[in-house]
């Protein structure tokens, strides 16, 4: 499972019981095996998207085996097996599971979700374009995904993690919806921005106009907040908050589209944040003397090494690698 934020041991013990989830339910689970299924799912997005590899694993394995790949120029021997390896154990088919489910994934951008939805994500680092079969399209940023549920009264993109850049097309008969766990947004023939932060949802309307609630509220309250280009609101626990946006900040916020990141006016710490979101090597700031140090400019996604040497150069700030990879950012003071 592609989760940075989770520890490794974390992600496999959550594949593992994916595997065995859809190695009981396709080996004649009974009803109370579904229902334990469907709780584990429920209970956690990444038990979701495990459970999605894990089927897709499966599916794959199905077509393999209904047409193996031929032998050229090998002659194998013919060998009597035994009742046990002609019917291998439950165990022993999650563990062939979990290394066909990872071989299934390890391609496709996107995939089918256990209750028909389609889901896609992004790695660390990663950015990948989608486009809907209405003709609205999705850029993802790092470490993202959705999970797309299209009908024809309504379509609906599950933000569940990371950022999402919209750009909707018009359909006036089924309403687009963005969801998140802070709430929803709805467009009225717009283009706009959504951010997942530790704390809050992030909006930034670019195009257009949209509709927002938090969680709870009706889809189509009378009172909902509207947002119209050049503005953005958060969501966060139950409020929804509208702000004006000046131009460079809305510039400042999608320049991800465009593989850059825009800094100017950001200090050492914020500057750092969104280089992380980018690197397995993380940048850390390790003396608080030097993060409210104001800087600019603007770099390439992947230019975490030159800002680190733009930073020595222009402030009195060094650098230390740690055992594990990551920078240490300390004062020469």
């Amino acid at each position: 499972m592609n989760d940075p934020f989770r520890p490794p041991a974390e992600r496999r013990k959550i594949d593992e019981e994916a595997a065995r989830f859809v190695v009981s339910l396709r080996c004649g689970g009974d009803a109370a095996e579904r229902d334990v299924a469907m709780r584990w799912i429920a209970a956690d997005p990444a038990h979701a998207v495990a459970f999605a590899r894990a089927e897709a694993g499966w599916d794959m394995a199905d077509r393999l085996r209904a047409s193996p790949p031929p032998l050229i120029g090998v002659a194998e021997p013919e060998t009597q097996d035994s009742p046990a390896e002609r019917h291998p154990t439950r165990r022993a088919v999650a563990a062939g599971l979990l290394a066909a489910s990872a071989a299934a994934v390890a391609v496709p951008f996107g995939w089918k979700g256990f209750d028909g939805s389609d889901i896609y994500e992004t790695k660390l680092g990663e950015r990948r374009s989608l486009l809907l079969p209405d003709g609205s399209k999705v850029r993802l940023n790092t470490a993202s995904r959705i999970r797309i549920a299209m009908t024809a009264e309504r379509r609906t993109i599950h933000l569940l993690q990371g950022e999402a850049l919209f750009d909707v097309a018009h359909d006036a008969a089924r309403p687009f919806f963005v969801e998140v766990a802070q709430g929803w947004i709805r467009a009225i023939g717009t283009a706009f921005n959504v951010r997942i932060r530790k704390e809050l949802v992030e909006l930034t309307v670019t195009e257009g106009i949209v509709a927002l609630g938090h969680e709870g509220q009706a889809h189509k309250a009378d009172d909902e907040p509207r947002v119209a280009a050049g503005a953005g609101a958060v969501l966060r626990r139950g409020t929804v908050a509208t702000t004006q946006l000046d131009h460079d900040l809305i510039r400042q916020r999608i320049a991800w589209r465009d593989g850059l990141l825009d800094l100017e006016g950001n200090t050492i710490e914020q500057a750092v944040a969104e280089f992380n979101r980018y690197r397995p090597d993380q940048i850390v700031v390790g003396d608080p003397r030097i993060a409210s140090i104001r800087i600019g400019g603007r770099f390439e996604l992947d230019e975490g090494d030159k800002f680190l040497l733009a930073l020595q150069r222009s402030f009195p700030v060094r650098t230390v690698k740690g055992a594990d990879g990551s920078i240490l950012l300390l004062s020469l003071e």
